[in-house]
Parts: structure tokens; sequence; C-alpha cells
């Protein structure tokens, strides 16, 4: 299954490159996209045609604010349908769990969560595109879109409690600190956002309740359009590889899918597909990945893996590859 987002970004992408007066059509026909006709209108393009592209504006524009304010820059209603039902939402709360149901329509393999955390709300973002470079630039478009879209809603100063970003600290990362105004850790094991409630409970100065139903069921369709060309066991290997560090259970997969986990457990069994097994072989691809593009230390791949102890992780990688992990990034990469 090719993996997807919403062509129109490539437009903002281009406009905001115009902006800052870089020549965009030198950039998109060096990443092998035609000029200025890349996109029709509600097309969707492959997430390695977006990676590429951002690897060329990163070559050319050397900005390390370019995902961030770019995201700052699209609208809500770029987003069509998913865009509409959110102005509509009754508040910031409402506005969060619409984009935790309905992100894969911007993009595949994003997962977004809200979580009760006592008087507070975490906002994660989870990526899992196949490209770093991507991962890391979709993370701050969406940090960026997120505190613009909240406070132009809202009418009121939105600021997190908290934020916690699993890339590395840029060198020139001052202006995280100007937008978020608030404790900021890099290098962290989640990308989360850390709202009060009180703050979440802000009503939208665009509500509408009753438009808002007949948003949603658009939304639905939507997703229902995009994911029947997706097979079961790549929407089920996309949530387990998204959400590993937690070891998500059958249930939590089937409460994604929103389907009952005992129609879950039919639909495995009719592919032959064993779910323990399943984990352990996306365990195993991702800690390939992690050892042969990363330099994390063991340990921490052990957590992203969702292993609890460091020593379970050696020992299943070792019984799979015959070396333990040290070993095999030192003979491998």
């Amino acid at each position: 299954m090719i993996k997807t987002a919403a062509g129109i970004y490539l437009h903002y992408i281009d406009g905001y490159l115009n902006e800052l007066d870089f020549d965009s059509e030198v950039i998109f026909r060096s990443t092998g996209l035609s000029y200025p006709d890349y996109t029709q209108p509600g097309d969707r393009v492959a997430l390695q045609v977006i990676a590429k592209l951002i690897e060329q504006v990163n070559t050319h524009v050397r900005r390390p604010d370019f995902a961030f304010q770019l995201g700052r820059k699209i609208p809500l209603m770029a987003h069509g349908n998913l865009g509409a039902a959110m102005l509509a939402c009754k508040d910031l709360h409402a506005l969060l769990v619409l984009s935790e149901r309905f992100s894969r329509l911007a993009f595949s393999s994003i997962t977004l969560s809200v979580i009760e955390q006592g008087n507070n709300i975490a906002f994660k973002i989870a990526t899992d595109t196949g490209f770093p470079i991507l991962d890391i630039a979709i993370v701050d478009a969406i940090l960026g879109t997120s505190m613009e879209n909240l406070q132009r809603l809202s009418g009121v100063n939105i600021q997190p409690i908290s934020v916690k970003i699993r890339h590395n600290k840029p060198q020139n990362s001052e202006f995280y600190n100007t937008l978020l105004e608030c404790p900021i850790e890099f290098d962290a094991l989640d990308n989360t956002l850390v709202f009060s409630k009180k703050t979440m409970a802000i009503s939208l100065q665009t509500a509408d309740n009753i438009g808002q139903d007949i948003l949603v069921e658009k939304c639905k369709k939507d997703l229902d359009d995009i994911e029947q060309d997706s097979p079961l066991i790549s929407r089920i290997t996309d949530i387990i590889t998204i959400h590993l560090s937690t070891s998500p259970s059958l249930l939590f997969v089937a409460n994604t899918l929103q389907i009952s986990e005992r129609t879950l457990r039919r639909r495995l069994a009719e592919e032959n597909i064993n779910y323990r097994n399943l984990i352990k072989e996306v365990r195993h691809e991702k800690a390939l990945h992690f050892l042969r593009h990363t330099q994390l230390r063991i340990e921490k791949i052990s957590l992203e893996l969702g292993y609890k102890e460091t020593s379970n992780f050696r020992r299943a990688f070792k019984d799979a590859t015959g070396r333990s992990p040290r070993e095999w990034r030192k003979h491998e990469t």
C-alpha cells in the first residue's frame, strides 16, 4: 500500500517558498515534480514524494523553522471537510478530539491522541512515515498549525503548559520558544502538548452545532474512500508501529479502527494472522530501523519498542539475528 497525504500541502509549500523569495520551480523540479501542475484539486500524493520535496527544501532554504512556520500558514479550511468540521466544533477540546479521529485524512501514518491527565489534556502526535526527515517536518508543522489555529479560533492567547518533542534540539531553536512560550523537552520519547482542561473548554468563535453533524458524516465518507484501498493488515500494522512504545493491545487497535474486538479477531483469523506474532515482526523491523538510521542508545530503543526491560529486547533481538543489538549495529551500519 502506498502511503499518501492530501496534495493541497504541496500548494502551501510552493506558496511559502515564493513568499520567502525562493525559486519554487527549481526546488519542485529537482524533486521530479512537474511545475506548476504538480497536483490537481483533490489529489493525494505519495509520502515518498513529499519527503523528497522536504529534503530539497532543507537543502535550498536552510531555515530550521520552515516546517514550523509553514504549519502556521495552513488554515483549517485547507483540510477540506475535516477543516470545516473543526471550525464547527463547540470548543477546543472537541476540535482536538475530531482531529484525533480523522487525522488520516491529512496524512497516512499519523496518529493524534487526546488523553486526560488529571486537570490537564495531553495532545500526542505520533508519526511513522518511514522517512525521518518527513516525520520531523510533520511534527513541526502540526505544532505550528495547532498553536496558530487554537488561538485564532478561540480569540484567546492559548499557551500549552509544556511540550515534548522527539527529535533533537536544532542549533537555532529560538522559534520554538517564541511561539510555544513554555518548558520544552527535546529528544523526548514522544511528541506531546499539554494543556489545562480549563483552557480546552474555551468555546470556538466559529462553533456550529447544527452543521457539525453533516460535516462529520462527510469526513466519515472521505475516510471510507481512502481506506477502501488500504488493506486491513496495513492499517493494523500502522497502528501498532505508531503506538509500539505502549505495547498496544488488540482492544486498543480495534477501538482505533472503530470496530469491535471480536470482529477484529475474526478478521485476523480469516487472514491467518497471529496478533502476537505481528507485534513481534513490527518490533523487529522497527529495531532494525533504529539501529541502522539513528544513534539512539540501546536502552532508549528498548523503550521505543515497548519492552519493559532492556534485557528482554537484547534477548529477543539475538534470538532473531544471532547477534546482540550493539554487535548488529557495529557490523551492519
